[in-house]
């Protein structure tokens, strides 16, 4: 190495084109960022409406689901007897009882009449039985 001379400073139109080339760079840098930015914020607004279609979609099948539902609760509902049925039912079971007090009644009534008939009968027997001995020799 000692045969070579030593490599000149760079000189100012070298510095100038170097400035340049360093300027050319930073453009590129710069424009290369706004087009990945663009790219990216253009993928986002994919993914965002993709986002927004599914939860859209989420909307839609909830909706059915609720609406499918009311549907049911209001055939379950019609289903219902209505006011008039459970008063005419009302009536009917109030009407049973009355019957079923009234049969109580008279089976009261009937069973006192059959004792009132035993012992009558029980009375005759015994009248019977006693005129019978009284007519018989000893």
């Amino acid at each position: 190495m000692e045969g070579k001379p030593p490599e000149a400073p760079a000189t100012e139109s070298d510095l100038r084109t170097l400035r340049r080339w360093v300027i050319v760079a930073g453009a590129w840098a710069v424009a290369a960022t706004a087009v990945a930015l663009i790219a990216l914020l253009d993928t986002s607004g994919d993914d965002a409406s993709e986002r927004a279609g599914s939860a859209e979609q989420q909307v839609a099948d909830v909706e059915k689901s609720l609406d499918r539902r009311i549907d049911e609760l209001e055939d379950r509902i019609d289903d219902l007897p209505q006011s008039g049925d459970v008063s005419k039912l009302e009536d009917r079971i109030a009407k049973a009882e009355e019957d079923a007090a009234s049969a109580t009644k008279d089976a009261t009534s009937a069973d006192e009449k059959v004792t009132d008939l035993e012992e009558r009968l029980q009375t005759l027997e015994d009248a019977a039985d006693s005129g019978a001995d009284a007519d018989s020799p000893p």
